[in-house]
């Protein structure tokens, strides 16, 4: 009799594992768009504050949400169909691979955005490898 409630234990375990696990799964991503940012930074001084101080910038930024703003180097596209803005620096700046689903219904504000202007990026901070990467990020009006 033990071992039938032993089972029967389990196997309830078991399916409640697997139905959190599947929320978590299929659980929708963050609008980037509506969270509220830990952090409003210039551009320069991210980049500063990475440099002078690798790992105490990345435990104060990672994972974060930052309102960023700055000069925009270059936009590009990459190869699956992403878009890329690169602020202050093509190489050493600040990358911000903006969210697919935000891009796709504002493609107007990113073709209006110009080099060399300036422009405020909302997103998530995941750390410095040779740039400081923002993803997903979203433009902010």
């Amino acid at each position: 009799m033990k071992i039938k409630y032993a089972i029967i234990f389990v196997l309830v375990v078991v399916l409640i594992g697997a139905g959190v696990g599947l929320k978590m799964f299929f659980k929708p991503h963050a609008d980037i768009s509506k969270l509220k940012s830990e952090f409003k930074v210039e551009a320069n001084g991210l980049i500063g504050e990475f440099e002078q101080d690798e790992n105490a910038a990345t435990t104060k930024y990672s994972e974060k949400v930052l309102e960023i703003t700055g000069k925009l180097a270059s936009k590009n596209k990459l190869q699956n169909g992403t878009d890329l803005l690169m602020m202050e620096d093509e190489m050493q700046g600040i990358s911000c691979q903006l969210d697919s689903s935000w891009a796709a219904t504002n493609q107007a504000t990113i073709e209006a955005l110009e080099t060399g202007s300036s422009v405020t990026v909302k997103g998530i901070c995941k750390g410095y490898l040779m740039e400081i990467k923002v993803s997903p990020a979203v433009v902010v009006k």
